[in-house]
Parts: structure tokens; sequence; C-alpha cells
């Protein structure tokens, strides 16, 4: 092999004589010197040894304790985090989850056009507000800072409706106007994640509204896109869309003028994360950022309008959306429609068990169920679920059953339930507001026959019972 160099340090003693005419060192002399400076030597070496010894003793004990601290330290963070997400979890997306199924119910109630657009702005409110919480506690598990997003047809005209409605209570509240113009050739049907462009907009006039003093008009405009519109931006133009295939741009545009304002310059400010940018460093700005990550996750782009004509602020969005095609629902020959998509007769007499430890949710999923027609029995835990289908009890043909329930949770409850009984009785329909990508995989694994996602809408509840009683044939 190759010889390898190792570094290595010696110490070299050396024992001077006294000698002279008048002393002479026999040869046993010498031998006894020799031997006492080899153990003084050995002597020396072995105080090397111990000090070196020593010394990596009090490095170890050093480390020791910087590990004890970081492990403390990791342990603190940990319970803080626990502590962060059951604040979060009991304290905002339960009780947000109860207002959702709620409002569900009111949305199936025979409403005007009015509180028909009031009562789905509260919905989308409300949705908006969920998404955060959801953003938040992803965020403070995964720390990835990816924003999930969920791509599904929604009519863009009623969203476009429900984001005036909202908005115009805002600017009324402020003392502003609100003037809304849009394109009327714009596509309704189209896909892509209407919570989160809903997010945006709010976000855009919540901005513009927060950088201003006070009354004026705030303009809404809403159009599609087929180029740069005569920009300069560099930004813009080195993102400019085209229009190939069956996509389309829609530009959302937002402007603020306060009555009697004279710009201090000619950079727009608008105000992000509580302090006032320039055009130029409002793009900076953390809660700008988050927003623009969202939007580029949307294949869109947003902007800070620079120098806008007649406004003291302005903001454009330009999103991307996939048309969709529009969906007929049959109509009989007599004029009346089919069923709708959550009839009661579907469901009606229904024997379903639901298994949920938190009273409010527990409640407003049984009225839910209730809408739709279903007998409901309801239980607080685990074990009182395995209770209520123990020997002699076979009347429930659906048990719906929170996965995160405290003493025995959801998992645990399908899995002893399946040991004894076939998988098609009871049909189990896993409930949770995990955000996991593999809780369907897990779910099926052990038995279960759906997953409803929290927060848990009438809609949502019926679509997926009516799938699963499909499946197992209970419904033809």
């Amino acid at each position: 092999g190759t010889p390898e160099m190792v570094p290595a340090c010696y110490a070299i003693l050396v024992l001077v004589l006294p000698g002279g005419q008048g002393r002479l060192w026999s040869s046993q002399e010498l031998e006894i010197v020799e031997v006492v400076a080899d153990q003084v030597a050995v002597a020396l070496s072995h105080a090397s040894v111990l000090e070196e010894s020593q010394h990596m003793r009090d490095q170890l004990v050093v480390q020791n304790q910087a590990l004890q601290q970081a492990r403390q330290e990791a342990m603190m963070a940990s319970q803080a985090r626990n502590s962060f997400q059951k604040v979060m979890s009991d304290g905002m997306r339960r009780p947000m989850h109860s207002i959702l199924g709620l409002l569900s119910i009111m949305q199936d109630e025979n409403l005007n056009s009015q509180q028909k657009i009031l009562v789905d702005s509260m919905v989308k409110t409300s949705n908006v507000l969920s998404t955060l919480i959801n953003d938040v506690m992803d965020i403070s598990t995964k720390s990835n800072g990816r924003f999930p997003l969920e791509m599904r047809s929604f009519g863009l005209h009623s969203m476009i409706k429900e984001a005036a409605c909202l908005s115009k209570c805002l600017c009324v509240y402020r003392g502003y106007s609100f003037v809304i113009e849009v394109e009327k050739s714009l596509p309704d049907n189209v896909m892509g994640d209407e919570r989160r462009v809903f997010q945006v907009i709010l976000h855009m006039v919540g901005s513009l509204l927060n950088g201003s003093n006070g009354g004026g008009c705030v303009t809404f405009r809403v159009y599609t896109e087929s180029g740069s519109q005569g920009r300069n931006d560099q930004k813009w133009q080195a993102w400019r869309p085209s229009l190939s295939g069956d996509y389309v741009y829609v530009k959302f545009e937002i402007a603020i003028k306060s009555n009697g304002s004279q710009l201090e310059n000619s950079m727009p400010r608008a105000k992000f994360g509580g302090q006032k940018y320039s055009s130029e460093g409002a793009e900076e700005g953390l809660s700008f950022s988050v927003c623009r990550k969202l939007v580029q996750l949307m294949q869109g782009n947003i902007w800070v309008v620079p120098n806008p004509d007649d406004f003291d602020q302005s903001m454009a969005l330009v999103l991307r959306f996939q048309r969709w095609p529009s969906i007929v629902i049959g109509i009989s020959e007599s004029g009346d429609s089919s069923d709708p998509p959550h009839s009661n007769s579907l469901f009606r007499g229904l024997q379903v068990l639901l298994a949920d430890d938190n009273d409010v949710n527990r409640a407003v999923t049984r009225k839910l169920l209730q809408k739709l027609g279903c007998t409901v029995s309801t239980v607080a835990s685990g074990f009182e679920c395995l209770s209520a289908l123990g020997p002699g009890v076979s009347s429930f043909q659906v048990l719906l059953l929170d996965l995160h329930m405290p003493d025995l949770d959801g998992f645990e409850v399908t899995m002893r339930i399946r040991k004894f009984r076939s998988r098609s009785w009871p049909l189990i329909v896993a409930l949770t507001a995990s955000g996991d990508e593999n809780v369907w995989e897990r779910c099926l694994e052990i038995g279960m026959n759906g997953v409803i996602r929290k927060p848990v809408l009438l809609e949502g509840i019926a679509d997926e019972l009516r799938r699963v009683l499909i499946e197992a044939n209970k419904v033809v």
C-alpha cells in the first residue's frame, strides 16, 4: 500500500551529568542513572497521557452539555409547536369548520338572490380564513413553504360577484365608494383554485385600503388579457401570456383614488404587512411575497402598477384558467329537474353512527346528516363507538369516524371493527382535517370505504356518501 504520513510529537529528555578531573563515573553508577532517566521519562509520558485524557474528558463534558441543551431546546420547540397546533385546532380550525358546516345548510335553503350572494360571500370568506389557518398549521409542521392548490371547475362570474360584494362592504366601512367593471365576454366555467383566487383578490383590496387615509373610490376591473396592453414593464414582458390551447388569461385590476389626494411623488404607494412601500418596495414585502408565490403557483403574475392613470394606487393580477365545459342538469319533459345532488330521497332512513370527540362539530355534522334524511346516532369516543357496534347491534349501515379522537383514534377503531366484521358492513367513512396526501391510501389499507375532509359541508358529505353507497351496491 501507499505509505501514509502521520504527524507525531516527541519529547526529548536530556540528562547532563557533572564531570571533571575529580569525578569519575563507574559503569554501575551510569547504569543506575540510565534506569532513573528511563523511569523519569515514563513518568513524564504518563503525565502527558493523563493530561490529554483529562482534556478529552473536559471536551466530552462540554459536548454532552451542548447536546443536552440542544435536546432540551428541541423538546421545548416541539412542545411549543404542539401547543400552537392544539390552540389553532381547538380555538380556530374547529370553530371555523362548524361555521362552514352551518353555512352550507343555509345555502341549501330557499334564499332570494341577494341573500344567496351574501351567504355565498360568507362561505367564501370563511373558506379563505380556513385556508389561511391550514396554511399556518402546515407551515409550522412542514416548514417547506409550499401551498397546496385545489384545482376544480367553478363559476368565475359568481366568484367575482361574491368578491365584489365583500370588497364593497370593506370599502363602505372605510368610507370609499365601490365601482366594478366586468367584461361581458368573460368566460364563466373555468378550472382553477377558487379559494386561492378569492384570497388573493381580498388581499389586494385590503392592502390598498390599509395604505389609504379613507374617503374616495375603489374601482375593480375584470377582463380577458391577450397581451401586454402596451406595458413597458420588463418584468411583465418576461412573463407575457399567450393564448394557446383551451386556456384564457383573466386580468383583475384594483385601483383606489382618495378624495382630494395629492401624490407625494410619482411613485404609487401601497401598504403590505403594516408598512408603506413604493411600487418597487411593495414587491419586496413579506405579505406580497407570499401572495406572489400563490399567484405563481396558479400560473399567473401580480404586481403594483407604477404611475396609474387617474388613481393614487393600483394593483394588477393576471391568472391563467382552463376553460371548462358547462354542466347542464337534465330536465324532464314536464319541466321538473331530476333529484338534486343531495336529495333526501337518496339517504332517507339510512342508519348512520357518528363518532367525533368535539361536541360542536358532532352537533353540526349530525345536523347535516339529518338534513340529508339520515337517522343519526352519535358517540363521543372510540370506545363508545366499539360498544355501539358490539354483538347484537346491527342496525347501523354507515359509520362516520373522526380519525383524531384522543383515547382511541379512528385507525385503531377501524382495525378492530374489520378484524371481526366484513369490509361491506358497516361502511366506514373517515372524517379528517389533515391535508396529508397519504391519508386516503392509509384509510383504504385498513379497510375504510371513504374519506371526507373537514370542513364537513352538505354537498361534500352527500357526494362522498353517495359514492360509497353506490360502490357497496346499496344504491342503484
